[in-house]
């Protein structure tokens, strides 16, 4: 671990993780290309935890971001006790295939602990 949050592996993907003054950067390296493929911001806000993405892959047709985000959601809901986190930007489908729904002008998702 490099600090506060995990780097971390799954069965496709080494996620790097690196401290942000307001949270923490995941990079996405594919194993099996040895290419990056994307990222995952998370920002902790006023207790408020938000995620973006950013992706070669918008759509997430090889299922990257939802693999990573797997882990990801996991690790907020156990380590850090949130409750909730909300989804930024990105594509509506890969946010509703991940669990979360349109709140307002927002997605959100309850996690479980």
């Amino acid at each position: 671990m490099k600090g506060r949050h995990p780097d971390f592996t799954t069965s496709r993907l080494f996620v790097e993780a690196t401290d942000e003054e307001s949270g923490c950067k995941w990079t996405l390296h594919a194993l099996r290309e040895k290419t990056i493929v994307g990222t995952i911001t998370f920002t902790w806000n006023a207790s408020t935890g938000n995620l973006r993405y950013t992706t070669t892959d918008e759509d997430d047709q090889h299922g990257y971001i939802t693999e990573a985000l797997t882990s990801i959601l996991s690790y907020l809901a156990r380590t850090l006790l949130l409750t909730y986190v909300y989804g930024e930007a990105g594509s509506a489908a890969v946010w509703r295939r991940n669990g979360f729904q349109l709140q307002a002008n927002r997605y959100e998702r309850k996690l479980h602990h």
